[in-house]
């Protein structure tokens, strides 16, 4: 059995706190997700033919449409997860990826500790708002943009490469020092 303990809605899709008792069979969404472990059991995820134990420093990226199931440990014990369901268009508008392109080249993403916190600070927030803002809104979506730049550098360095031969290398640099310096006034010049 999966409840769903929280929802919430925004441009990028939709998350969900989810509190899994049960696997889950082979499926597919037309949203790409984000599966975050945060406690309990963590079983592991089947995605296209790969597989992925999730943990506190391993995610899942699954593109949409692709099947993936999820497996427990036999002890029966649930797990508490954060899952994004990305709506793709937003995600690769926000990348400036074409309208083909998968957002995982890799179902596995490499999280680093203080992204990992990030998740379960979120977690902490979307349990104890009634309602969450437009800040909160942009906090979602700036977190769901750091584990993408994660699922970019987890890829193989041959779907990097691919990635990012369609932007000339002065727009690729503004738009890492203006996401560098999005709180800060930055002139023309910079």
């Amino acid at each position: 059995m999966t409840e769903a303990i929280r929802l919430y809605w925004g441009r990028f899709g939709h998350v969900s706190v989810l509190n899994v008792a049960s696997d889950f069979v082979t499926h597919a969404h037309v949203e790409a997700h984000i599966i975050i472990w945060l406690e309990g059991t963590a079983g592991e995820m089947t995605i296209g033919r790969e597989t992925v134990r999730l943990g506190p420093g391993t995610a899942a990226g699954i593109n949409s449409f692709q099947p993936h199931s999820h497996a427990l440990s036999s002890d029966g014990r649930p797990g508490l997860f954060l899952a994004f369901y990305i709506d793709p268009d937003w995600a690769r508008r926000r990348r400036d990826l074409p309208s083909s392109a998968p957002l995982f080249s890799a179902p596995a993403i490499t999280l680093e500790p203080w992204l990992y916190k990030a998740a379960a600070n979120l977690l902490d927030h979307l349990s104890d708002n009634e309602s969450i803002d437009d800040i909160a809104n942009y906090e979602i979506e700036r977190f769901i943009d750091s584990v993408l730049d994660a699922a970019d550098a987890s890829a193989p360095q041959v779907a990097r490469a691919r990635v990012h031969t369609m932007q000339d290398f002065r727009v690729r640099k503004a738009i890492q020092l203006m996401k560098a310096n999005v709180c800060e006034r930055i002139c023309f010049d910079d």
